[in-house]
């Protein structure tokens, strides 16, 4: 395939994947795109769903813990959607990874980074880390910070999707299924441009940005915003 179909396969695919699992898709804000140039997204992370959830609107190359590539079907779906994979606890893998987006933002790629850099059941933001945004400065890439959550079908939050505590990937997709009318939100908010900051500066405004969003989102429901 060339570059266009495979990116419009890989939208197809994650829509089919949202609506067999019985999940509507809801949109707030401005989508960049398809595949956005020399773009980094940056999002709140509660699960494996994420990605194909991102890929339903703005398709991009996902930095991924390494664990991931090995998954039956899953691992083969994201190496195939061009994913990086980083082991995040060695420091020279780290370095690697943040070359490679680099290269591929400065080639005009988008980029999906999730910089809590674990997952977490969605009722807090957890610190961000800074170390993969130094790829946007040096490449001089739009930043665009995303707010994911996951409600029911009245805007009650849910649960079924967080993907924590050693849970398997069989014990994650039996609660999706077993969950009723469930909603996965995407809130893109404004891109910014790097304008000369430093990383940890970026990362620190990236991230008030959606904690923003969370408490703005969930104001209705306080154990989600604790």
């Amino acid at each position: 395939m060339d570059e266009n179909a495979r990116l419009c396969r890989i939208q197809s695919w994650s829509r089919t994947l949202a609506k067999k699992l019985g999940i509507q898709i809801r949109v707030q804000g401005v989508v960049p795109g398809l595949y956005p140039p020399n773009h980094l997204l940056l999002a709140n992370h509660i699960s494996w769903l994420d990605i194909f959830v991102l890929n339903t609107e703005t398709v991009s190359r996902f930095v991924a813990k390494s664990e991931i590539r090995q998954w039956p079907v899953v691992g083969s779906l994201c190496h195939a959607a061009g994913t990086l994979f980083i082991e995040r606890e060695r420091k020279r893998d780290t370095a690697r990874v943040s070359n490679a987006m680099i290269d591929a933002l400065r080639d005009g790629h988008c980029v999906a980074v999730f910089p809590e850099g674990t997952t977490s059941d969605g009722r807090c933001i957890l610190p961000f880390r800074s170390s993969l945004l130094q790829a946007a400065i040096d490449s001089q890439a739009t930043i665009q910070p995303i707010y994911l959550r996951y409600v029911d079908s009245e805007g009650n939050w849910n649960d079924a999707p967080a993907y924590i505590n050693e849970m398997s990937l069989s014990e994650s997709l039996w609660r999706l299924l077993g969950a009723r009318g469930l909603v996965a939100e995407i809130n893109f908010l404004a891109p910014f441009a790097v304008a000369g900051e430093d990383r940890r500066t970026l990362t620190r405004y990236a991230e008030t940005r959606i904690k923003a969003a969370h408490e703005a989102l969930n104001s209705h429901h306080p154990s989600a915003t604790s």
